[in-house]
């Protein structure tokens, strides 16, 4: 009897060793929603950031080649991780079981838009003037480059597939802005920080005197933002570590180490709680935009 008891006692011992072990190496993913070398040298900084405040974890950090990559990669148990976009989240929350720990806030806000922007010499004003125009949307699981602005399109009774002449996917909002500034295409579909027409993707990702060029001229309804999910066996496996990550993050803001970090991954002021009911307005979105 003692003799089993021991070698269960060891076994259990060895069982919570590699379980320690398999925590201690995190792998993160990172959404390709912009310059994809950008996105992983500010990943990177974000992970050592992440080392120094949590002893013996090292963080393995990846950008997706696109959206629904770092989806299927959280879904597979590649990545514990993940910087989702809402669409995204909401895809990895029932296809994966993801589980949402924080949201970004922006000017203030745990929100943001998508808008309509256009070349300010187009001679486009208003959404009626959109029609039979060309656009580049972002890519088909971006809720600002794609399911949001369908969306308000639906919601006016108009079908966005016979609304515009041609349709195109950027893949990241960089590419699209550029391809409005060159002339590519009438309208894009692209993220912005307000509805004053005064900070989204034309004024990060353009110099001044062009973005001054373009203009947003209709609006979605408010985005809830972007999240850092973890994958739910990994959350239940390493509850420890996922618990000192989220704390990390949420207290980047008012740690003078990792000023900055945060808005130079992708412009976030602070990341806070966040529960997956806060996305059901984004599910509400799919729905509608699935509707012609």
């Amino acid at each position: 009897m003692k003799k089993s008891l021991l070698a269960l006692t060891a076994l259990a011992a060895i069982s919570t060793a590699s379980a320690a072990e398999n925590c201690r190496v995190v792998n993160m993913g990172f959404n390709p929603a912009q310059d994809s070398a950008a996105v992983l040298t500010n990943g990177n900084a974000i992970a050592k950031y992440l080392e120094t405040k949590i002893r013996g974890v090292q963080i393995k950090t990846t950008v997706a080649q696109d959206y629904q990559a770092l989806v299927e990669a959280t879904r597979s148990g590649k990545l514990d991780f993940a910087w989702l976009s809402p669409v995204s989240y909401v895809q990895a929350h029932d296809q994966a079981k993801a589980v949402v720990l924080l949201k970004s806030v922006r000017n203030g806000g745990p929100y943001y838009w998508s808008a309509f922007v256009v070349r300010k010499d187009s001679g486009i004003k208003t959404l009626n003037d959109l029609r039979g125009k060309t656009i580049a949307w972002i890519d088909p699981n971006s809720a600002a480059g794609y399911t949001f602005p369908r969306a308000t399109l639906v919601a006016k009774g108009i079908n966005p597939d016979t609304f515009f002449s041609k349709q195109t996917f950027a893949g990241k909002h960089d590419a699209a802005v550029l391809s409005l500034a060159n002339g590519s295409v009438d309208v894009i579909a692209t993220f912005s920080n307000n509805t004053q027409g005064t900070s989204g993707s034309w004024t990060q990702y353009l110099p001044a005197d062009k973005a001054a060029q373009l203009v947003p001229v209709v609006y979605s309804k408010p985005i809830p933002g972007d999240t850092l999910s973890v994958r739910a066996d990994y959350q239940s496996g390493c509850a420890d570590v996922t618990a000192r990550i989220r704390s990390a993050i949420v207290g980047m803001k008012s740690d003078p180490a990792a000023t900055g970090l945060l808005k130079k991954l992708y412009t976030i002021d602070a990341m806070i709680p966040a529960q997956d009911s806060d996305y059901n307005v984004v599910r509400q979105a799919i729905a509608a935009s699935a509707k012609k």
